[in-house]
């Protein structure tokens, strides 16, 4: 009986998966029970009656031998007919490798390495040990009884590592590593103080002390609680230093020295200029710019002079950057070490892309607040360095931080770049340190003075070359021309670990022991072993506590002899093991793939970098990732995604061009959606109507279908059409809550001159975010209705203070572009209706700041309106006619609001210009569109304005009319009602429209807050 499967692999830690078949055919629940409970013993036999007890727990078959004989059947066809053995009394699984027992190899090593001090060894090991674990054991099976002792004994495994890891972090200096382990393990067992002391010291050695003992305060709080007892001796004498301050505690950074040809030779004043700056950076931020050619030892310098000032007592943040690496990743990886406040996942828009149009520099901006807080975060009153080292493939963001950082030297922070070439340099800085090549007598101090003069004559003075080139002479009469031949001698001296040193140097500079064993299918300890001869022979090296070649041109010198087939299945093996883990970086998993030839899978990998780079608010790199995705393996999904990224950086076009290229494949609808979204926002309010609707009509998933009705609705609203777009929320109803409809209904509601409905939609969505892409202005839309609608009913205070917050979220969302001036106008609506001089000039500020074509429009009439109300009739006639010429030029969305509110201006002035018939005429006209549109605000308005106009001309007006209109003010527009009110008594004589007059302006001075008494003296000279 043959195999199906060569090798078959078990996993356990997390969802049960076995490497080498494919349980997906496995079509049968009964049949993955019965293979989970066999795997738990490892190959040990399973009695009959276990496996039947495990399978049917709740109700045992009339035949379960029969029954149980099937489900093995099945379980054979699936994973090999000689993986299922019968044995007397019941069956085992068979398998070549079990992540339980790796998991137990590995933490007994990772022990092992830390009791012999090897704490490198011991992180590595631990590592890997923690990279198999992937959740609980059989985190599938949660209730299942026959699995809760092997699930208590790998609890145990767990912690025995994360303690492991903890403790090899903190001796190698990865504080932030050490906390995160430690906390991890503590999470997992609140009581273990092993953990709680690892956590405390790693708190201690960041500068937190604080912290440290707020930890024991928990953890002693807990046993008091919990246990009745206190923590043990130890947990207690490790307080009492904290408490005393005492710096032992923190691990003490290793300070090379030069000995030997590994020793940092010369470079007195480089270390010199870099101590000085750092000395300066205090009175505030500088930026220092290493360079020098590769292997001329900028590294080494950093190296040392980090371990030296880190032993004064300075702070210093080490990250490495890489070419396409994502917005800020060396930063970000620098500050989480050091138990900074970094949380980027919290940095995005609650999940939400940003408003199409938002500006580059406003999102940037959000983001460099939440570093320079991180940064303020780190222990305060000591010397702090930010080192970021081979900086030439830094990203763009990370530059433009660095800048903002220099330009407003708030922060104490000395930022030393490293580079190799010093026109790679994103920003003016401060200093700039050259390394160059050793001289003659350095070159003697390192490799000797029998060899110095002609290695020197060979190497240029190139360290890194220079001590390639002694090692691999060796005392042979012939000495390689080239750092390739010299560490392909050196490698072929390591023997059999010659094979793995090539494979991770394929890999990558950091040494992944997991995925290095995965790849190679070796058992992790051989993998280890061969590291250590690497290690040995002076390839790799300690870095920031994990191990790395010692150089990248070492590193690409020894995977030169990797032949070209070899390395395509290297890298493709690793993306197929990075794929499989939880945690992958998404730009490695698309690296490895996309070397491997596997261009699908890069794609992905590039596309999961696009929604990390969004949480960054990176727009334009999430757009760069995904146009590397595209042009790797264009799909459907890939367009609609970069579709919603081009939407939001204001790309209308460029977002429809996307979609309309997924429409041939697109069967969901989305791209319709998209198109009817990118439609309504370059206000194409038609083709908004017509692409939301074949849209929804395309569509069964609610969220596209709700979206697109949104679309369409707001479009209906553009072109003035209420009542249509009333219809279509209608239909949107029971959309799912993340469209924020609610909002879009309280939005129109306020349209259609009914606030306090609109503000009972509106207000319970204030605070909450629309996280669907195309609708980029749900924000801005529902605070400023909100405000609009506390104006409309007289709460003057509650309006001013949402247009702040509306003021900070433009800011935040960087959509100041599109909605500059828009709460100058508002405020200005607001305080002339309280009598307020300061409105006009808000009108002028509107004016000149005004971001849209709408805008600008309603500070035109702002301004007619002020004019109008201070007595400047001509100027007042001639600001409406710029205005109507200006809006003229190009038809706008929501012209209709424009329209109406114009219409009513020209009323008011006809009538302050004696000229009734003219007033008649234009309220006329507001008064039928108002009523047409359904718009309640205006047509009472436009009545009211109608009847002053009646009267004044002697003409019948319909009393009952009036005194509704006057009646309904207070609902629909209390802010403006306490004037027109008057207006009308002065006109009429009604004691109805004075006594409402008195009681709308006393209800606007109540809720005027403090502008209350000013209002009170413009109310009174105004009534009598």
């Amino acid at each position: 009986m043959s195999r199906v499967n060569d090798r078959l692999g078990v996993r356990l830690l997390g969802e049960f998966r076995l490497d080498g078949a494919e349980l997906d055919a496995l079509r049968s629940r009964q049949a993955r029970t019965l293979l989970k409970r066999l795997a738990l013993e490892r190959g040990a036999t399973v009695s009959a009656d276990s496996l039947v007890e495990a399978v049917w727990p709740v109700r045992r078959p009339a035949q379960p031998d029969r029954d149980l004989h099937v489900l093995v059947s099945r379980a054979r066809s699936a994973i090999g007919a000689d993986r299922v053995e019968r044995r007397d009394g019941g069956y085992a699984l068979l398998a070549d490798w079990w992540d339980v027992a790796e998991l137990d190899v590995l933490t007994r090593e990772a022990g092992r390495r830390a009791d012999t001090g090897d704490a490198v060894g011991a992180r590595t090991a631990a590592e890997a040990a923690l990279a198999l674990v992937r959740g609980p054991l059989l985190a599938d099976e949660p209730d299942a009884e026959w699995a809760a002792e092997a699930r208590t004994v790998a609890r145990a495994a767990v912690a025995d590592v994360r303690r492991v890891a903890a403790s090899a972090a903190l001796a190698t200096g990865q504080v932030g590593d050490a906390a995160a382990h430690a906390a991890e393990a503590l999470r997992a067992d609140p009581y273990d103080e092993a953990a709680l002391r690892t956590l405390m010291r790693a708190h201690a050695a960041a500068g937190r002390p604080a912290s440290a003992l707020a930890e024991f305060a928990r953890v002693r709080e807990l046993l008091a609680e919990e246990l009745g007892v206190d923590p043990s001796a130890e947990t207690r004498a490790l307080h009492e230093e904290l408490l005393r301050e005492d710096r032992s505690l923190a691990p003490s950074p290793t300070v090379s020295g030069p000995t030997g040809s590994t020793g940092l030779v010369g470079r007195v004043e480089e270390l010199h200029a870099l101590d000085v700056e750092l000395g300066a950076a205090r009175a505030g931020a500088r930026i220092v710019v290493v360079s020098g050619e590769p292997g001329v030892g900028k590294t080494a310098l950093l190296d040392r002079w980090a371990a030296v000032a880190g032993a004064r007592g300075a702070v210093v943040l080490r990250g490495r950057a890489e070419e396409g690496e994502l917005a800020l990743q060396p930063v970000l990886d620098a500050l989480a070490d050091r138990l900074a406040d970094v949380a980027p996942d919290r940095w995005s828009t609650a999940s939400a892309l940003p408003g199409p149009g938002a500006t580059t520099d406003a999102l940037s901006l959000a983001v460099f607040a939440h570093l320079d807080d991180a940064v303020r975060s780190l222990p305060d009153g000591v010397a702090t360095a930010l080192v970021l080292d081979d900086a030439d493939g830094a990203d763009p963001v990370t530059w433009a931080w660095l800048a903002h950082v220099r330009r407003r030297r708030e922060l104490s922070l000395l930022v030393v770049v490293a580079v190799r070439d010093p026109a790679a340099v994103g920003l003016d800085a401060d200093s700039s340190i050259a390394v160059g090549p050793l001289d003659a007598a350095e070159a003697a101090e390192l490799v000797g003075p029998d060899r110095a003069a002609d290695l020197l004559a060979r190497s240029g003075g190139n360290p890194l070359l220079l001590t390639e080139l002694a090692r691999a002479e060796g005392g042979q009469a012939e000495v390689p021309g080239s750092l390739r031949e010299a560490v392909a001698t050196r490698l072929r001296r390591t023997g059999p670990a010659e094979a793995t040193l090539r494979a991770a140097a394929v890999l990558g500079a950091t040494i992944d022991l997991d995925l290095l064993a995965a790849v190679l299918g070796s058992a992790p300890m051989d993998v280890l072993e061969a590291l250590d001869v690497g290690t040995g022979q002076a390839f790799l090296v300690e870095r920031e506590g994990v191990l790395a070649f010692r150089h990248e041109l070492v590193r690409l010198a020894v995977a030169a002899g990797a032949t070209p087939a070899r390395r395509a299945w290297l890298h493709r093996r690793a993306a197929e093991v990075l794929r499989a883990r939880p945690d992958t970086h998404p730009l490695e998993l698309a690296r490895h793939a996309r070397e491997g030839g596997d261009r699908a899978v890069a794609a992905e990998g590039l596309a999961l970098a696009a929604d990390v780079a969004l949480s960054r608010l990176d727009l334009a790199g999430a757009e760069r990732l995904l146009d590397e995705a595209v042009g790797l393996h264009d799909t459907v999904g890939l367009r609609l995604r970069r579709s919603r990224v081009r939407m939001s950086r204001g790309d209308l076009d460029g977002a429809d061009a996307d979609a309309v290229a997924a429409m041939a494949t697109d069967a969901t609808g989305e791209a319709l959606e998209l198109r009817a979204w990118a439609a309504r926002n370059r206000h194409d309010l038609d083709g908004a109507v017509r692409l939301g609707r074949a849209a929804a009509g395309a569509s069964s998933d609610p969220t596209i279908r709700g979206s697109s009705l949104i679309a369409v609705a707001f479009g209906h609203r553009g072109n003035g059409d209420l009542r249509a777009a009333e219809a279509v929320l209608g239909e949107a109803e029971g959309a799912p809550p993340e469209l924020g409809l609610a909002a879009w209904t309280g939005v129109l509601r306020v349209h259609q001159g009914r606030p306090a409905e609109g503000l009972a939609a509106l207000e319970p969505m204030l605070g909450a975010e629309a996280r669907r892409g195309g609708q980029g202005f749900w924000v801005e839309h529902t605070l400023q209705m909100t405000a609009h609608a506390y104006g409309l009913l007289g709460r003057s205070a509650d309006a001013l203070r949402v247009l702040l917050r509306l003021e900070e979220e433009i800011e935040r969302r960087g959509t100041g572009v599109r909605y500059a001036g828009v709460q100058h106008t508002y405020r200005s609506w607001v305080l002339r209706n309280l009598g307020d001089p300061s409105a006009e000039e808000l009108a002028l500020t509107g004016l000149d700041l005004a971001g849209s074509q709408e805008i600008l429009a309603q500070c035109h009439l702002d301004v007619a309106d002020c004019l109008l109300r201070a007595g400047d009739l001509a100027g007042a006639a001639d600001r409406l006619a710029v205005a109507e010429v200006e809006s003229g030029a190009r038809w706008f969305h929501n012209k209709w609001r424009f329209d109406q509110r114009r219409g009513l201006l020209l009323a008011r002035l006809a009538l302050a210009e004696h000229d009734a018939g003219a007033a008649l005429d234009a309220a006329d006209e507001v008064v039928v569109a108002a009523e047409e549109r359904g718009d309640a605000r205006y047509a009472a308005l436009g009545r009211l304005v109608r009847a002053v106009a009646q009267a004044r001309s002697r003409t019948a007006y319909d009393d009952a009319t009036l005194t509704a209109d006057l009646d309904a003010l207070a609902a629909v527009a209390a802010l403006e009602g306490w004037w027109l009110a008057a207006d009308v008594a002065e006109a009429t004589g009604s004691e109805h429209a004075r006594a409402t007059a008195a009681r709308l302006a006393e209800h606007v001075a109540r809720e005027a807050a403090e502008r209350g008494p000013a209002f009170r003296a413009v109310a009174s000279a105004r009534l009598g």
